[in-house]
Order: C-alpha cells, then sequence, then structure tokens
C-alpha cells in the first residue's frame, strides 16, 4: 500500500497545487494530511476528487475532530499524529511510547517542518517535513510510505 504524507501546508495554495500534483503521479492507495493546517485536506479533496484523512495541529481550532488515526496496513499498525501534544520538538520518545501503548510500529508526525526517518525501538518515526514552510535549512516536502511484503519504505520527495 502507498500513502501519501503531507504536513504543515499552512493555506499555502502553492504548497497545496504542489502537493496534489504528486499525489496524483504517485498512486497511492491513502493520503493523510498531518495538520497545520487541515481545512487544506478539504482543498485537497475538492483538486483530487478523493478523501483525505486528517488530523488536527497546533494551528488548527476545531473541536470533537480526532487527534490521531490508527489504521492497520498490512500487518503494520500506524500511528498518525500531528505531533505537538507529543513534544516532538523536544525528541520523539513520547511518540514512540504512545506508538507502543497502541500496538503502531509506524508513527507519522509533522509540527517540526523538519523532514525525518528515524527507527527507535522498533518503531518507524516518519515526518513528511513542512510543504509551505520548511525548517533548519530543509526545502518543502511531502513524503510516500509503501508498506508491503517487503517491508516499510519511506520516500521524502522535494516540492
Amino acid at each position: 500500500m502507498r500513502i501519501a504524507v503531507v504536513s504543515d501546508t499552512h493555506r499555502s495554495m502553492d504548497a497545496i497545487e504542489k502537493v496534489c500534483e504528486k499525489i496524483r503521479s504517485s498512486h497511492a492507495d491513502l493520503i493523510i494530511h498531518l495538520g497545520d493546517v487541515m481545512d487544506d485536506a478539504d482543498v485537497m479533496e475538492v483538486m483530487l476528487d478523493r478523501e483525505v484523512r486528517r488530523v488536527p495541529g497546533n494551528c488548527d481550532y476545531t473541536f470533537g475532530t480526532p487527534e490521531e488515526i490508527l489504521l492497520e496496513v498490512e500487518g503494520y499498525k500506524v500511528l498518525a499524529v500531528h505531533g505537538h501534544a507529543h513534544g516532538v520538538k523536544r525528541g520523539l520518545n513520547l511518540l514512540k511510547g504512545e506508538a507502543r501503548r497502541k500496538g503502531a510500529r509506524i508513527a507519522l508526525y509533522g509540527h517540526t517542518h523538519v523532514a525525518k526517518e528515524e527507527v527507535i525501538g522498533e518503531v518507524y518515526l516518519f515526518n513528511p517535513g513542512s510543504a509551505s514552510l520548511p525548517k533548519e535549512g530543509q526545502k518543502k516536502s511531502m513524503a510516500f510510505l509503501d508498506i508491503g511484503e517487503n517491508g516499510v519504505f519511506f520516500d521524502i520527495v522535494k516540492l
């Protein structure tokens, strides 16, 4: 299964258009927006004519929207969050612990605006970076997560 992962679009139409262009050519099975601003997922849905799953970030002011997505893909549980509630700017141990408590081997997060992939204690932690406002000298990015018989692969894509 191929999952398109995007975060921190922050109402940038330029970023949303570039993300949608990459998704159209990727044949992704699922699209997840990790917040900031999750309303951008609505715009993406119209542009792509398909569902975009989403979680709220620290810049999203919604009530009643689940703070996380937990799904099972090809035998792997995947936890998707924005990351602010897990202190990801200070480290990934809280997020890793939450993933383990929920039985997830993969955790997707945003918030830091820095694309990163790391494995800590058998938990894959993936951040697609920011599609609009990257930090630490990085380029605007999103990512694709491929999960299948051959394992887990995370591909950070520059926009």
